[in-house]
Order: structure tokens, then sequence, then C-alpha cells
């Protein structure tokens, strides 16, 4: 057989009198310039060349039929041109015409996958001492080399790493991650990309011309987009529909029918069952096919790709930008966005997350069927919900509430009934809207104590936040008394500088007369009011009360006093001073939770304003929860 190769994409003939060779191995590339979807790669691997940079061991990676094998053998081939190293090898002399042939004593090709063991490697390691026959170089291809054993590779490792000068190394895996390090390491890598579609559905545009068959635009379309980003594959599809076709004309009708070996067709009417909630009809279809012996996992895993595609369709709201992104034909994305109308964004991505997330199961088990009519009726349920962003923009959008009322089914009383929202409740018993003339709280002066809280925040910033926690039983002008809990002994336990900052708030309000009760509260000595004088510094005053009130509690041991002032450091130590013993009458309260109570009730009053405008009783019958959050 001839080989010319001298016009890219070239197609070796094979008329009447010859062996039939597939469309694969006969447009297969011979130099880099015709490899298709790779110029990243072809750039590199042409620049070494030229320059005469020639590393002694490649590593191409990538998926099936992007050119790996194809690319070793023109490396091969630029290597051993006798015009070469070069990046366009001549084709013409007989180093490449035995290259292209397969027939080269210098250029051994070994499949990885049948030659896995050590003994193997150590033939090829005795190979690499003798020098080529004819080529300048004896270059070793090694295909699926992921394959081989541990051993193998621990073997491999010298000789990959030092080989004798006229000796390359050109190994080829689908799989990276499966070749240790140590290979890895020692070569050069070059990934091959999967290729896009458009650039497949031109090579073939290129190929039916030259074997004078006409076609339709979107039958090639839908070939490259099922070839995966495998160039072989869509080569092996391409024969497929010719043949299909009678070699004559491929029409879109035909390759649809073609291609739908896994039930496409019933994919896609299962996606309308969704749609329109029609659950008699969804489980009529896989009974359909599971007659037809169709693949349950396959049909549900492209159901779930058809409501990812909707999915796409619906956010981006872009035609031109979705259809490169899908690889959607114009009818196709018709058909998904008239199909999703009605359907959220939100119930799209849970719709295709359960059918996705399903595949693995559905494919383990014996009762594929059961699997999913299940999995199609849960799909069914959550057709109708919304997503949060959805439900602000309804209640930004009142008029558009009544428009959905006629495309999704109102719910019943019950379940409206469960979608008020519930604002925790869990707040004291006894703490009440904030007023001061109530039975509850009638002897705590809220004000007062408020302001004494603000005083000394002023002074000092801890000596507020620990007022702020402190539960308190009374507060008046009267009576002032902090609550026995176990948390104000260590809320109360003031440092000496505080203690000054808190009598000198209690001053400014005008309370210092006022009863102290309780375990822990701070007690001050009585003052009259005649020993206070006009040149008398408040804060002197304060000073010498609570120099006299610490030592009015020194007992014969030091340490108890010392204890007393720094109770916040050590609440283990018992103080065997005499202390009020008092029930509270009243559960107490802190300032904090006063704060807390009026918040909610504020947020309780704004949300029953929301909750009874017009259009939010009527989002209420669209969706199945209304949650409303404070953003304070």
């Amino acid at each position: 057989m001839h080989l010319e190769n001298k016009s890219p994409n070239h197609v070796i003939p094979s008329g009447k009198g010859t062996n039939y060779i597939v469309l694969a191995r006969r447009t297969r590339p011979q130099s880099f310039s015709e490899l298709v979807g790779q110029e990243d790669v072809s750039k590199a691997i042409e620049s070494m060349l030229s320059n005469k940079k020639i590393p002694h061991a490649f590593l191409f990676t990538g998926t099936r039929g992007t050119g790996k094998t194809s690319s070793a053998r023109i490396l091969a081939k630029s290597l051993c041109c006798q015009k070469g190293p070069i990046a366009s090898p001549c084709q013409t002399c007989i180093h490449c015409t035995q290259i292209t042939a397969c027939a080269h004593d210098d250029i051994l090709e070994i499949d990885g996958a049948s030659n896995t063991g050590i003994d193997n490697i150590r033939e090829l390691r005795e190979a690499t001492r003798f020098y080529p026959n004819s080529a300048r170089y004896k270059v070793f291809i090694i295909d699926e080399v992921h394959m081989l054993s541990t051993g193998a590779f621990n073997a491999l490792l010298k000789t990959l790493e030092e080989p004798p000068p006229q000796v390359v190394f050109i190994l080829a895996t689908t799989e990276l991650h499966k070749v240790p390090i140590t290979v890895r390491s020692r070569c050069m890598i070059f990934s091959f990309k999967k290729i896009d579609p458009d650039v497949i559905a031109e090579h073939l545009k290129g190929i039916l011309q030259k074997e004078n068959i006409k076609y339709e635009e979107d039958a090639l379309k839908m070939i490259a987009r099922e070839a995966k980003g495998s160039l072989r594959d869509s080569l092996s599809l391409l024969e497929q529909i010719i043949a299909i076709c009678g070699h004559s004309f491929i029409s879109a009708e035909q390759t649809k029918k073609g291609l739908c070996l896994q039930g496409e067709e019933i994919a896609e009417k299962i996606f309308s069952s969704i749609c329109t909630q029609n659950i008699g009809q969804a489980l009529e279809l896989l009974q359909q096919a599971d007659t037809a012996s169709l693949d349950i996992a396959t049909l549900i895993e492209n159901t779930a790709q058809l409501f990812r595609n909707s999915m796409l369709i619906k956010s981006l709201n872009d035609k031109a930008r979705t259809l490169r992104l899908t690889q959607l034909l114009p009818k196709e994305y018709d058909f998904l966005k008239d199909s999703a109308e009605n359907l959220s964004i939100a119930s799209l991505s849970e719709i295709f997350r359960l059918l996705a997330s399903s595949v693995k199961e559905i494919s383990r088990t014996n009762a594929s069927l059961a699997w999913a009519e299940i999995i199609v009726t849960d799909c069914i349920s959550r057709a109708e919900w919304l997503s949060a962003s959805e439900i602000i923009s309804l209640i930004g959008n009142p008029n558009t509430v009544s428009g959905m009322q006629n495309s999704l089914p109102l719910k019943s009383e019950a379940n409206l009934q469960q979608m008020q929202l519930k604002v925790a409740t869990e707040t004291p018993a006894s703490i009440s809207p904030q007023k001061t003339d109530t039975p509850q709280n009638h002897h705590i002066d809220l004000n007062s104590f408020k302001k004494l809280v603000e005083i000394a925040e002023k002074k000092s910033k801890t000596l507020a936040a620990r007022l702020g926690f402190a539960k308190i039983d009374l507060f008046n002008s009267k009576i002032i008394q902090f609550s026995d809990t176990p948390e104000n002994l260590t809320y109360l336990s003031f440092n000496e500088s505080d203690l000054n900052y808190f009598w000198e708030s209690i001053h400014e309000i005008g309370f210092q007369n006022a009863d102290f009760k309780g375990t822990f509260t701070p007690k001050p000595r009585i003052i009259k009011k005649s020993q206070i004088t006009e040149e008398t510094k408040p804060r002197e005053i304060l000073k010498n009360i609570s120099e006299k009130q610490i030592n009015s509690t020194k007992t014969p041991n030091n340490q108890q006093s010392v204890a007393q002032r720094f109770q916040k450091y050590n609440e283990n130590i018992s103080l065997n001073t005499k202390t009020e013993s008092r029930q509270a009458t009243r559960k107490a309260i802190s300032l904090s939770e006063i704060n807390t109570h009026e918040k909610s009730q504020d947020f309780l009053q704004r949300e029953q304003v929301v909750l009874e405008k017009e259009h939010i009783q009527q989002l209420k019958k669209l969706a199945t929860e209304i949650q409303i959050t404070s953003l304070d």
C-alpha cells in the first residue's frame, strides 16, 4: 500500500482489492502539524526538536483517543528521519515510511498491559545496551505504562534515569496517578487535553468531504458530543453512522437513532414527565426501558444530564453561552427551556443531585427498576421547590406572586399553618415588655439600672459588661438586691478599681442611700450627707468607703480579705463572713436578657406587619416554608 501524507487530514485510500482499514487508522496524523486539538503539546515538542534539546524520557498522559500513541510515533519519526532530528519529518525516507508502517527495527512498541512483569523489563534493559541497527536513536514506546507491576517499575528506574545516549523512552498512560512518583520525576510530562466538540466536528467534516459523503451539521455535532473529547471515539461512531446511512447521506434523524443505544429518547420523555409531575407516565416509561433491556442506571444518568442542562439554561439566560457550555443543538435547547419553564432553579438543582447520586446505587442493585421508580417519584415531589433568592424576589415584587399562582399548585390549609415562622420563645417567664408599672417589675427601676450601666461603661468597660450580665432581683432608690445565683459570684467579684467605679456610679444616679441586700451585692458603709462637703472629692470619699468596707471584714487571717477582693480568680474559696441569706421571691433577670427580650418583641411586631401584607399571604400558598430572619 502506497502511503502519502503531503496534505493535512490526509486519508489513506482503501480502494477495491485492498484490505479495509478503519477511519481511526487511515486518518492517523503523521506529523505534529496534523495533530488535532493538541496545539500546546505540538509547539512544545517542535521547539525542543528545533533547538536540538531532546530529553531522554517522555511521559504522555491524557484520556483515551487524544493522540498519545500517535504523538509518540511522530516523535520517533522526527528523531530518526534522515533530515532529523527535525520538527516536520520528511515522510519519504526509509525510516519515516517504516515507522508509519510500524515495521522499523529500532522503534520498539511495548504494551504495558501484557508485559507487566520484571522479566519483561530485564529484556528491555538488555536491549538498551545495543546500538540502533540503522536509525539515529533506538526508541522504546511503552503504552499503558501504568499497568506495569511495582517490581517492573523499580527495575526500570535506573535505566530510565541514565539510559545510553542512543536510547529514548516514550511512556504513555491514561491514568497518571497510578504511575509512581519516582518514574514521573525522571520524565518530561506532557498532558493531552480532551478535544473540544467543535474541533472534532470540523475534523469530521474534512474526512467526509474527502470520502465524498454528504452530511447534516447537526449530525456531526451529535457525534462530536457523544465522543466526549475523544477523537478516536468520534471516528468510530462516524464509521458506524456511515454504515447505518448506507454510505450516502448522514442525516440528523438517522444519527440520533444510531446513537440512541442507551435510551436518550426515553430519558427526554421521563424528563418531561417529571417537569409536568405526571408520575403515571414516568413509571410507564421506566417499565418500557426495563422491557427493552436498557441499562436503567445509564437511563437515569442521561435524565440527570437533562436537568443539569436545564439548570444552566435557566441560570445563564444566555442562549449562545449555554449552547457553547452544554453542546446542545438549538432544537434541544428550546425543548429543555420550554419543558422546565415552570420549575425553579432550586428544584432543578435538587432533582439533578438526587438523580446523579442514585446512579451508583442503581448500578449495584438487582432491583434497579424499583430503585428508579422510587427516585423518579421523589423527584416529582421536589418539582415545586423554590430557592431563597426566588422567594426574596417574590417578596420584593408582589405583582409576580399572583402570576405564579396559575403555574404552581396551592398548598392545603394544614400545610399553610406549618409554614408560619416560630420565633424562639425561651425567654425568662418573668420578663415582660418595657413597662415599669406591672406587678412583675415595678420593684426594678429599669431606666435607672440602664443609666447605671451607661455611667459605668464610661469608667470601665469590664465593669459595665459584668453589670450587664449580673442578674438582679430588686433595683430602686430603696432597695438594691442582686440575685444569689452562682453566676453572680463571678460577675460581682470586682477588683478594687472597678469597685470604686461602681460606688461612683451609684452616687451619680442618687441611689447611695438604698438598702443593699443579697449575698453577692456589694455592701457600703452608710455615709451621712453632712460628711460630704464641696471640697471633698467624690472619688476620694468612695475610695475611703471601699477601704473601710474591706477592713471591716478582716479576720486574724488576712488571706480571707484578699480572697474577698479577688473572688473572680478563685471561686472555690469559702469565706466565713456573715452574709444575708434570703431566697429570691421571683426569677432574677439580667440587663442583657431584658435587651434580648425587647429586641424579640420588636421583631415579633415587625414580623406580624410583614406577614399581614397581601402578597405575603399569597406567597404562603406557593412556598413550603417561610422564614423571616432579623439582620440586626
